[in-house]
């Protein structure tokens, strides 16, 4: 699977106009954090994801355990800006 690029998430929200600090990363990989931080984005990881390394070690701004956690974890992450 290709990783994400911050190149093409910066594109990305130009086509719709976004800036990159209102927009979410949402992922499973240390790659996906990577791309988030070099765009500017605020991310969220979903733990047990494909990395192989510490998901608190990843910089994400919140770690979640699966996709029901994600709707709270949104919006705690609203919440803290």
């Amino acid at each position: 699977m290709p990783e994400p690029a911050p190149d093409a998430l910066l594109l990305a929200l130009d086509q719709l106009q976004v800036e990159p600090r209102d927009a979410l990363m949402v992922g499973d990989s240390g790659a996906d954090v990577a791309a988030a931080r070099a765009a500017g984005m605020p991310a969220i990881l979903l733990r047990g994801g494909y990395t192989q390394i510490a998901v608190e070690a990843l910089g994400a701004d919140l770690v979640c355990d699966g996709l029901l956690d994600l709707p709270s974890a949104m919006r705690r992450l609203q919440d803290a800006a």
